[in-house]
């Protein structure tokens, strides 16, 4: 058992990707594995899945949907069933069922006294941003199939592969990746490769470009406003709204719709706004 252990560590530092395969989440100690590093992992025990069952529930006229996957992890060459795990999903999840949004953007037919709100504050003094249904929750459902899926696949893979002493699970952490496409997920969108001595290189460039006081590109950018994201507790649907301030437009799907390196540099100067305090250029017309 200390010799697959000992292997498993070598394993990880020298073919699991950070940020493709696995990320650290602020305030915790262990890396929290994602959905590649979890298929990298099923291919090295020789694992492959398969999905047991698949319940769901959908109400068109609402947009409710629920999924629950019952996966197993089969041995390839044995056949033999290793583990079974369940992950399940539904729109009425907070970050699905609800959006933030600036007092000026609250639907005419809704009752700003009957919703919930929280306070900011601005370069012009304190504001307001509310809370109100997602009007568009068929849009999740899609969303919501795949991150029941990841679920099930992920916790899984740490159960059967006996690594959760190297990785964690966190929902949230998986929440906000499974979001950013699969291109954006590495560093500087250059194409990062499982190739231990270029990734400690470009890790190395990354860090000296860092430190120099120079951009490391958009990814770096986009990085740091997760990072201040996680610190302000904000879902998706919160960011979505901070960006929207922060832009001078309405953004609904920030990784899709974000796509430059200023504009994510606007977005975190003023999410560091909110959480210093400073004063940061806010568009007249919010």
């Amino acid at each position: 058992m200390k010799q697959k252990y000992d292997f498993l560590q070598e394993f990880f530092k020298t073919i699991m990707v950070k940020d493709e395969d696995f990320g650290v989440v602020p305030g915790t100690q262990k890396p929290t594995l994602y959905k590649p590093g979890a298929e990298k992992l099923c291919e090295l025990y020789g694992f492959a899945a398969h999905v047991k069952s698949k319940e769901e529930e959908r109400d068109f006229e609402t947009g409710y949907y629920r999924v629950c996957y019952t996966l197993q992890l089969v041995h390839r060459s044995s056949g033999i069933v290793v583990g079974e795990g369940v992950g399940e999903c539904s729109t009425f999840e907070s970050k699905y069922r609800w959006r933030w949004v600036s007092e000026n953007k609250v639907p005419h037919h809704l009752n700003k006294e009957d919703l919930l709100y929280e306070e900011k504050e601005g370069q012009y003094g304190p504001y307001r941003q509310y809370r109100i249904p997602n009007e568009d929750l068929f849009s999740q459902w899609n969303t919501v199939l795949k991150m029941a899926y990841k679920r099930a696949f992920v916790g899984l893979t740490l159960q059967c592969t006996r690594s959760s002493g190297i990785f964690t699970q966190e929902e949230s952490e998986m929440d906000e990746y499974a979001d950013v496409p699969q291109e954006d997920r590495k560093s500087g969108g250059k194409g990062r490769t499982a190739n231990a001595s270029s990734g400690r290189a470009q890790g190395k460039q990354s860090s000296s470009s860092q430190q120099n006081g120079t951009s490391g590109g958009a990814a770096t950018q986009k990085n740091k406003v997760l990072a201040i994201m996680k610190r302000l507790s904000l879902d998706w649907n919160g960011l979505a709204a901070e960006a929207s301030i922060a832009l001078g437009r309405d953004i609904k799907r920030v990784v899709q719709e974000i796509q430059t390196e200023d504009e994510w540099a606007q977005v975190a100067m003023h999410l560091e706004s909110l959480e210093k305090g400073s004063d940061i250029d806010i568009p007249e017309d919010l």
